[in-house]
C-alpha cells in the first residue's frame, strides 16, 4: 500500500492537533510528517510529545522533520542556534562573509543537533525522521561557496593533504560532498542508535546545483542506514514544466530501488499560482503508477493562512484529497 500524508505544523495543542490527524485519516491518508522547529522542541516539548502520541492513537505513521535546525535544512522557522552562536555559521569564500546556516563541521552544532535527534527518538513515539533538503547556504556564484571557516580549513587540510583554496574547484566539491555525506551518515547512526526501529529518510533538492552540495543522488542513496530516498520535485517552484516532475520523479524511484530503498514523492501545496491545482493534484495517480511508495504534500490545508499559501488553497486541497481517496482498496 503506498504512504499518503501531508506535511503538519499547525497547532501546538494535543486537542487541536488530533481533529488535524482525524480529518487526515479520513481523506485516506496513512502518515503524518509533523515538522518542529528549534522553538517547537526547546519550548513546547511536552506538548510535542503529546501530539505525537495522538497521531498515533488515531491511527497515523509519524514522521518527524527537524525543521529548518541551524538553517542547513529546508523551511522557513528562524534558528535559534543562530541566534546565540554567530562563531559557529557557515563562511564564505570570497567575502570571509558568516551566513545564517551552521557549519556541519562545527562540533557545537553537531552535538546540538544530534543530542536532539536522540532525545527526541528515544522519547517519543515516532516511526522515523525526515531529513529534509540537507544543503550548504546556496549562493549565487560559487566564488562565494561555504563554508571556509577555521574548522572545515582544518578539515580539509588533513583530508586533501593541502591548504583549502580560495576558489572553487573539484577539489572542493569533493571535500564538501564528503562533509555533507559524513553529516547525514551521522544522522542516520544516531536515528538507529535511539531506536533501532525508527527509520530514516533523506529528501533532497531535486536541482542539481552544487552550491547545495548534494548533486550525487546515489551516494546518498546508498547509505546503509538510510530507509527512504526522496525528493521534492516542485515543478512550479523551479520553474520548470509539469514533465520535469515527472522525470524526477522517475530518476527518484530508480536510485531507491538501485538500492533497495523505498522512494518517496511530495506534492507542491504552497505558492502555487492560480490555475496550476490540477496539474498537481494529478501527479499522484501518476506517481502511484510509476512506482513510488510513498507520496506526501506540503502540507496541511494547502498552506493556508500562512505567507506561503497558493493562490486557491482551499481548491487545492480539495483536489489533491479526492486523488488519495481514489486509491482507497
Amino acid at each position: 500500500m503506498v504512504e499518503l500524508g501531508f506535511a503538519w505544523h499547525h497547532s501546538k495543542q494535543p486537542k487541536h492537533a488530533r481533529a488535524d490527524f482525524e480529518d487526515m485519516l479520513a481523506r485516506n491518508c496513512n502518515s503524518v510528517l509533523i515538522a518542529a522547529s528549534e522553538d517547537d522542541i526547546e519550548y513546547w516539548y511536552p506538548n510535542l510529545v503529546e501530539i505525537i502520541e495522538e497521531a498515533k492513537n488515531v491511527g497515523l505513521r509519524v514522521w518527524l522533520n527537524f525543521w529548518a535546525f541551524g538553517g542547513v535544512f529546508g523551511g522557513e522557522p528562524p534558528s535559534m542556534f543562530l541566534h546565540q552562536n554567530h562563531s559557529n555559521r557557515q563562511i564564505t569564500a570570497e567575502s570571509k562573509m558568516s551566513v545564517p546556516a551552521a557549519c556541519i563541521n562545527r562540533k557545537e552544532f553537531r552535538d546540538y543537533f544530534l543530542t536532539r535527534v536522540r532525545e527526541v527518538v528515544s522519547q517519543t513515539k515516532t516511526d522515523g525522521v525526515f531529513i529534509d533538503e540537507p544543503h550548504f547556504y546556496p549562493v549565487f556564484d560559487m566564488s562565494e561557496f561555504t563554508c571556509t571557516c577555521d574548522v572545515c580549513q582544518t578539515k580539509y587540510q588533513e583530508q586533501m593533504g593541502a591548504s583549502m583554496p580560495t576558489e572553487y574547484n573539484q577539489s572542493v566539491r569533493a571535500f564538501r560532498e564528503q562533509t555533507m555525506h559524513d553529516f547525514l551518515v551521522d544522522i542516520c547512526k544516531t536515528v538507529k542508535q535511539a531506536r533501532t526501529s525508527a527509520e530514516t529518510c533523506v529528501c533532497v533538492i531535486p536541482q542539481t546545483m552544487e552550491s547545495l552540495g548534494t548533486p550525487d543522488w546515489d551516494r546518498i542513496a546508498s547509505i546503509r542506514e538510510v530507509d527512504v530516498f526522496s525528493t521534492d520535485p516542485y515543478f512550479s517552484v523551479f520553474g520548470q514544466e509539469r514533465s520535469w516532475a515527472l522525470d524526477v520523479a522517475k530518476r527518484t524511484i530508480t536510485t531507491a530501488m538501485k538500492y533497495r530503498k523505498r522512494s518517496q514523492l511530495w506534492l507542491q501545496m504552497f505558492r502555487l499560482p492560480s490555475g496550476q491545482e490540477k496539474a498537481v493534484a494529478s501527479l499522484v495517480p501518476e506517481y502511484v503508477k510509476l512506482g513510488a511508495d510513498s507520496i506526501f504534500g506540503w502540507c496541511y490545508l494547502a498552506n493556508k493562512g500562512t505567507t506561503i499559501a497558493s493562490d486557491e488553497p482551499e481548491l487545492l486541497w480539495d483536489l489533491v484529497t479526492q486523488e488519495y481517496k481514489k486509491l482507497r482498496k
